[in-house]
């Protein structure tokens, strides 16, 4: 996990560890940084309505391809069945029934293009670990944008949230990738930005 210099030097003073390590602030805020340098940081990989047939996927760290850094997170489905849905997705400790926004920023790397057969990112913000596709939710498309293959592109996304944690405390953050056609693709994620403000 990195953290960026800026938010050292406005909270050094004042930043105490909370049970994943995320550095949290005086007014309550944790934040959360990685570009999968050194592992996955906590995430792990899920999916769902991956059969009928069944389809191979796979999310795994990969030096192909990189926005920060060396390393990041590749995800490749072999969409088959024309609804397969997998992410990488992690628990953030934090305070039992407290509101929060909840700002989660990464690059997407993607060679999609055009307006057809593109995809539907995941990404989303839950008091539950997301195990099926009404727990899920989609944020738009993954096309580059280009008219034509130019290879992968990275874009920088944002997305805000508000959610509650739940009596355990914890917050899952989720990304990933709904397979909306019958292809193979691959995708990348890096530069992860998670910022949670209590209200």
């Amino acid at each position: 996990m990195r953290i960026h210099p800026v938010h050292l030097a406005l909270g050094i003073a004042s930043l105490v560890a909370c049970a994943d390590d995320s550095p949290t602030g005086p007014d309550g805020t944790v934040l959360f940084e990685t570009s999968f340098e050194t592992g996955l940081d906590g995430f792990a990989s899920d999916g769902t309505d991956l059969d009928d047939p069944i389809v191979e996927w796979s999310i795994e760290r990969t030096q192909e391809e990189a926005e920060d850094g060396a390393w990041s997170v590749r995800i490749d489905l072999d969409n088959l069945n024309d609804a397969g849905k997998i992410w990488i997705e992690r628990a953030f400790d934090l305070e039992p029934g407290v509101t929060y926004d909840v700002e989660v920023s990464y690059a997407f790397g993607t060679s999609d293009f055009g307006d057809v057969n593109t995809w539907t990112i995941i990404a989303g913000v839950d008091p539950e670990s997301p195990e099926v596709a009404d727990d899920l939710t989609f944020q738009g498309s993954t096309s580059t944008g280009e008219d034509e293959d130019v290879g992968v592109v990275w874009l920088d996304k944002s997305h805000a949230f508000t959610a509650t944690a739940g009596a355990s405390g914890e917050l899952w953050v989720s990304l990933g990738l709904w397979g909306t056609s019958e292809f193979p693709r691959t995708y990348y994620l890096d530069d992860i930005r998670i910022e949670f403000t209590p209200r």
